[in-house]
């Protein structure tokens, strides 16, 4: 009977202290939905910010001459522009190990995928972000009234080729990040979290993104990169306000409820 009454103890304190601690990680998982929630909207917000900054400014494409010949008038404009678009692209870099921990248990393969592409595309966009760090001097010297008339051509050429580089690899992070998208949406129709609806329009707006993306990197006349970027808008926005949902609610912690009965159960 004494063995039979320490047996029970100490399954009462195991099951208390798997309580405890299933407690703590719902959590902890709560918390962190709430925050890369927030990251997603707040990116979403400086990304609106950044389209508002060169609608108003009336700020030329980046890849027209005249942000190397007019630099000086429109350079306090690129710089909001290009700084809120980079703390766009780490907000959105910031939400996406939230959708991988949320999201793994569901489909590991597909939001490991997911959030690997995901993660180096936001990472290459985020490189090529500060274009007017590289235009600037150019600049300076093609203004400079010691410089030869000359020389003027040669500057453009050294300008043309520097944008080409931010070119390339603006269109690399704009293809690698919809596919991440669509690998995401892949895992979301295995979660209950987040459902197959919400799977069915990160597919969506991922393969309108790579599609688009892809036209571009092979076609560069048609200039239509930016419903890549927009795809990239709508997939943070509507995955970003459900991961907050999930922050505030109990469900984020079901499916860790439901791991910790099946191991309760195995053992």
């Amino acid at each position: 009977m004494d063995g039979l009454s320490s047996t029970g103890t100490e399954q009462r304190s195991r099951l208390t202290a798997d309580g405890a601690s299933s407690r703590s990680g719902q959590a902890g998982e709560r918390q962190l939905a709430r925050w890369g929630g927030a990251a997603a909207l707040g990116g979403v917000v400086l990304m609106v910010l950044t389209f508002a900054v060169v609608i108003a400014m009336d700020l030329p494409d980046a890849s027209d001459v005249e942000t190397l010949t007019d630099f000086a008038d429109i350079e306090t404009g690129r710089i909001f522009e290009h700084l809120l678009y980079l703390g766009s692209v780490i907000l959105f870099t910031l939400h996406v190990p939230v959708l991988y921990q949320l999201l793994k248990r569901a489909h590991w393969a597909a939001a490991l995928f997911g959030a690997a592409l995901s993660t180096i595309g936001l990472a290459i966009m985020a490189a090529s972000s500060l274009l007017h760090v590289s235009t600037s001097p150019l600049a300076d010297l093609y203004s400079d009234s010691s410089t030869p008339s000359e020389d003027l051509p040669a500057i453009e050429y050294a300008w043309h080729g520097t944008q080409s580089v931010f070119d390339m690899m603006l269109a690399t992070g704009l293809l690698l990040v919809p596919i991440g998208m669509v690998l995401f949406g892949v895992a979301m129709r295995q979660s209950r979290q987040f459902g197959r609806r919400l799977a069915g329009f990160a597919i969506g707006v991922g393969v309108i993104g790579a599609v688009a993306a892809t036209a571009e990197i092979v076609d560069q006349s048609l200039e239509i990169s930016a419903l890549s970027v927009l795809a990239i808008v709508a997939f943070h926005l509507a995955t970003g306000w459900r991961t907050l949902h999930l922050g505030r609610s109990d469900d984020t912690s079901t499916s860790t409820a439901d791991q910790g009965t099946i191991d309760t159960r195995a053992g």
